[in-house]
């Protein structure tokens, strides 16, 4: 009988070809997936104003991580940080209109990414894969 894979090693294999492949679709606008996952969440973010902090915690990165992804999107002119009014330590993340030009590119690649690894499947089986997903990332993340 064959040993089945342990799970944790099954998502990093995802992982590693989901990134993969979604870097070679976003070489064409100019950015990584790592890139691509701090945009979308500066897109989907309801807050007025958005700071490295807030990014650290949404994407579970440290701030090293964080510091070097706002510096590449800073130079290629996807974001710009300006010192917040509050507190001038703190700098408030905006989007430019050269991110919002990506955007529609960026979701139809990874929506080409998320048919892929879903193939085969029904929409029960789908919604079932999330639903588990997300219980998975619940058990998994930091109280």
């Amino acid at each position: 009988m064959k040993e089945r894979m342990p799970v944790g090693f099954m998502f990093k294999q995802i992982n590693t070809i989901y990134e993969k492949d979604f870097n070679n679709l976003l070489k064409t606008v100019g950015i990584t997936a790592s890139q691509c996952a701090v945009l979308d969440f500066l897109f989907r973010s309801n807050e007025e104003a958005v700071n490295q902090r807030d990014i650290e915690k949404a994407l579970s990165l440290k701030n090293p991580t964080v510091t070097g992804l706002l510096k590449r999107l800073d130079e290629k002119g996807f974001i710009l940080s300006i010192p917040s009014e509050k507190d001038k330590r703190c700098k408030n993340i905006y989007l430019t209109e050269k991110a919002y030009d990506i955007q529609r590119r960026m979701e139809s690649d990874r929506k080409k990414i998320d048919k892929r690894l879903t193939l085969g499947m029904t929409k029960k089986e789908k919604a079932a894969l999330e639903k588990m997903l997300e219980r998975v990332l619940y058990n998994i993340a930091e109280p």
